[in-house]
């Protein structure tokens, strides 16, 4: 059953910064500011990879999928004011109060990068 994480985010992040960010943990960005893909360590064989758009506006959304202790795919939206990242599928042995409980730390500091 999907589930989502929410966190208030004071302001919205330019694509350097996310550029940056992505850097930092090695993901890679292929794209520019305004849409793009995403892949974490290895193109061919990636732990996660998905895309992302930007609005005129400066929001951005995107889809993601991965293999961590199985299956686990969603998607994103980052808004002024808010970040939400939605679950869709996750690994049948991974408990769902574990992995809200992450997410919702790892959005949290996240967000608090971005302060208004």
């Amino acid at each position: 059953m999907p589930f989502t994480v929410t966190q208030q985010l004071g302001r919205l992040p330019t694509f350097p910064e996310l550029q940056a960010l992505a850097r930092l943990h090695d993901v890679h960005l292929i794209g520019n500011e305004q849409a793009g893909g995403f892949c974490h360590p290895d193109p061919k064989q990636p732990k996660v990879k998905g895309n992302y758009a930007f609005e005129p506006n400066g929001d951005f959304h995107g889809k993601f999928a991965g293999h961590v202790v199985g299956k686990l795919a969603g998607s994103f939206v980052f808004t002024t004011g808010k970040a939400e990242i939605t679950i869709t599928e996750k690994p049948f042995l991974l408990r769902e109060a574990v992995l809200k409980s992450t997410l919702s730390a790892a959005l949290k500091d996240f967000c608090a990068k971005f302060p208004a």
